[in-house]
């Protein structure tokens, strides 16, 4: 017996998006007094079901979209069953047609944005703020390392937290803390030079890193996006303005740094910046 892989999502979608085509026209035949090529059939439901077996192995466990996918197609499926046991032989009615090409969009509307949220989140993006993400960013530092080695190239490692985030979700909901997100993120992305990295970690905080730059340059780099985002002005969906400030940890890369300590000393140094009062940067000296 050959093992076949399981189905790609976009598999699924194609052969969903042909059955309902397939589905109507034999009922519409019907209705119009037609012989039918075919009598209406199910969705694909295997399709369907290796697809959701193979991507439920994979996928963290507990994710809200899945168990929506999982409960429409079963709902898809069988609304499709009692329609046909409705109208053997005779056609589908308007309403019951209408009622079953309203599950079917509400089934591929969900696969469609899985399909996105899936692409978006192997493109090692950030779909928020645009940033990288932390996918690929471990290794994206330790091939940096690897040629500052080199070619005795410095480089530095930063991180950045916005001041009283979660008081900015409190009060004007988590929209607004998008928003800030976004801003954050876009200010920094301007600020960078071109062949810097920035990636979005979680939450409120964000890791750069600056390319063939010693200590005091990386700190002159990030002392003007810190100035920079204290003078940014948020504007929320309901108008209102705001302004921020962020603190961060800086820390220049030894030749021999193992990433996880250097991002360690990072966030220690980040730490202290808001220990000490916020809106301001702590260096970290290589050892």
């Amino acid at each position: 017996m050959i093992n076949r892989p399981p189905p790609s999502l976009s598999h699924v979608i194609d052969h969903f998006i042909a059955w309902h085509g397939e589905w109507l026209i034999a009922h519409l035949q019907l209705v119009g007094g037609q012989d039918s090529d075919s009598p209406p059939a199910l969705p694909p439901h295997a399709e369907f079901h290796g697809w959701f077996t193979a991507a439920a192995l994979q996928l963290p466990q507990g994710q809200p979209a899945m168990d929506r996918l999982a409960i429409t197609h079963d709902q898809l499926n069988q609304l499709v069953k009692l329609v046909n046991l409705k109208s053997p032989g005779f056609g589908a009615s308007e309403q019951d047609l209408a009622h079953v090409t309203g599950k079917y969009l509400e089934f591929i509307t969900g696969l469609r944005q899985l399909e996105r949220a899936l692409a978006i989140a192997a493109s090692g993006l950030d779909p928020l703020t645009g940033l990288r993400s932390r996918v690929g960013m471990m290794e994206d530092l330790k091939r940096e390392q690897e040629r500052g080695r080199r070619h005795g190239k410095p480089f530095c490692v930063a991180l950045a937290d916005i001041d009283h985030f979660k008081a900015i979700n409190d009060t004007h909901g988590h929209d607004a803390g998008d928003r800030v997100l976004a801003a954050v993120a876009d200010y920094i992305s301007r600020s960078l030079r071109v062949f810097d990295d920035a990636y979005r970690l979680g939450g409120e905080e964000f890791l750069l890193c600056f390319k063939e730059t010693d200590l005091p340059g990386g700190l002159a780099i990030l002392e003007r996006i810190r100035q920079g985002l204290q003078n940014l002005s948020i504007t929320l969906r309901d108008g209102l303005v705001i302004t921020i400030t962020a603190s961060f940890g800086l820390v220049a890369a030894g030749p021999d740094s193992a990433m996880e300590d250097l991002i360690n000393r990072a966030d220690q140094a980040l730490y202290r910046a808001k220990q000490q009062g916020r809106n301001r940067i702590s260096v970290v000296e290589t050892p």
